[in-house]
């Protein structure tokens, strides 16, 4: 018998009953670092879906949100609303010392209260600061702590536990007493749904990476977003003492910022490394190589130190992410106690010269599975046998999406018609051609050319 049905025995002595509606709420801390200044300093506009306190502990500091300038002296403490733009620089003072942290509470309630305040400056003297000074004093010492036990991880949470209570108290005395004050807007919303989805998929793949006996319990697409080919590269910053300063925060924050445009992306974050894992909906194989070059080359620009690339390829399933991860951290000369795995490069590059080759001829009509596999100096069935195994789909199905991807385009962007977009996309049939166009998409040419122009 459960506790539940127990919890509902003697009634008949009940005089009077009533309950709590079951409550859960979770608190994410990031990026969170003390920081000391010399003259010149200064951090450029930015803005991000986290609340910030910045609490300035020396000297002063110039904040400027949403164009409005704020003068911090010392022991004076700002409070930054999610999606707010802003800027800070050192102020008239020859060094200056601030610790920031940015967190995010997943509670509708706590939410909005807290983000209807705004952004806000709280003076050395104001009630608010001086309850919360002792826990953000706290908090930066175990910054500097050379390492992080039991004690010292109980200790942050209890610290930021009352700075979450001090937060949530002022922000309800500021309503009781201000029935009008607005909600958070839908932006603010919005935006927080989407890092706290990141945020969950994140450690999702930070405990199944770090997990040597996980096997490949991954494999099942519906846990992640929707996606074509998932992709994965390791970095790493040879001096160790970088992973205790806030350009590790910054390092994954620029990688997430530049991955995103092509598709879903994730950082997990390892002992000595970050790993990206790309999640791309494209119907060709996103050229990862190129992408992982150019973040390692913008990572060096903006942390001004030498970083090392591990690329562990691109793969048409989720568990295969166990094998692209071993790959990275083997090129990053990292050693991990798994069973070795058969090497995926030379079929992950087969593959990939075939899908490329796809890209640039899509419009001869003549291409065939013969004639590719010839190129690339294979037999049709070699080369059709690996189209289907490392990516799940036979080669009529990858070059129809490539066709159809690039028909699209034509009749959403240009005035061509259907017999001439069929032609450019490697059709010498225009029946054949809307045959094909209808099973893929949907519907007719036509049609999704009148669809697009409606919309």
């Amino acid at each position: 018998m459960s506790w539940t049905s127990e919890a509902g025995g003697g009634r008949e002595f009940n005089i009077g009953q009533n309950a709590l509606a079951d409550l859960r709420f979770s608190f994410q801390m990031c990026g969170t670092h003390w920081r000391q200044v010399t003259t010149g300093w200064s951090y450029p506009s930015h803005d991000h879906a986290l609340f910030e306190l910045n609490y300035v502990m020396e000297g002063q500091q110039i904040m400027t949100v949403e164009g409005r300038r704020h003068i911090q002296q010392a022991g004076d403490l700002l409070l930054l609303e999610p999606g707010c733009s802003h800027e800070s620089r050192i102020g008239r003072s020859p060094s200056m010392t601030y610790f920031c942290m940015h967190f995010d509470i997943d509670d509708d309630v706590m939410y909005g209260r807290m983000a209807a305040l705004g952004s806000v400056l709280f003076a050395s003297d104001a009630e608010l600061t001086a309850k919360l000074k002792p826990e953000l004093e706290r908090l930066t010492r175990l910054c500097g702590a050379e390492a992080e036990g039991a004690a010292e991880a109980l200790e942050v949470r209890v610290s930021l536990l009352r700075i979450l209570l001090e937060l949530c108290t002022y922000s309800l005395d500021r309503a009781s007493s201000d029935p009008q004050v607005p909600a958070a807007n839908n932006q603010q919303l919005e935006a927080a749904r989407l890092l706290r989805e990141r945020y969950t998929l994140e450690k999702k793949l930070e405990d199944f990476l770090g997990d040597p006996n996980a096997g490949e319990r991954l494999s099942d697409r519906s846990l992640f977003p929707p996606f074509n080919w998932v992709g994965l590269f390791s970095v790493m910053v040879p001096d160790r003492e970088f992973w205790g300063k806030p350009d590790r925060f910054l390092a994954k924050t620029l990688l997430d910022d530049a991955l995103s445009e092509y598709g879903v992306s994730a950082v997990a974050v390892g002992e000595q490394h970050l790993t990206a894992v790309l999640f791309a909906n494209s119907y060709s194989i996103p050229p990862l190589e190129e992408y992982a070059a150019d973040c390692r080359r913008m990572l060096e620009r903006r942390l001004n130190m030498p970083v090392r690339l591990g690329v562990g390829g691109v793969a048409a399933s989720p568990g295969e992410l166990k094998g692209l991860y071993r790959q990275s951290l083997s090129r990053l000369g990292l050693n991990e106690s798994y069973d070795p795995l058969p090497n995926f490069d030379f079929m992950n590059r087969t593959v990939r010269l075939a899908l490329l080759a796809l890209e640039s001829e899509y419009d001869d009509p003549g291409l065939t599975l013969g004639r590719l596999a010839e190129k690339l100096e294979l037999t049709p069935n070699y080369l059709s046998g690996l189209f289907t195994t490392e990516t799940g789909h036979p080669f009529t199905w990858h070059l129809t999406r490539i066709r159809m991807d690039r028909a699209c385009r034509l009749l959403k962007e240009t005035m061509l018609k259907v017999h001439q977009v069929a032609r450019q996309v490697g059709y010498a049939d225009q029946a054949y051609f809307s045959r094909c166009f209808k099973a893929t998409v949907g519907v007719s040419p036509a049609a999704y050319r009148s669809r697009q122009h409606e919309e």
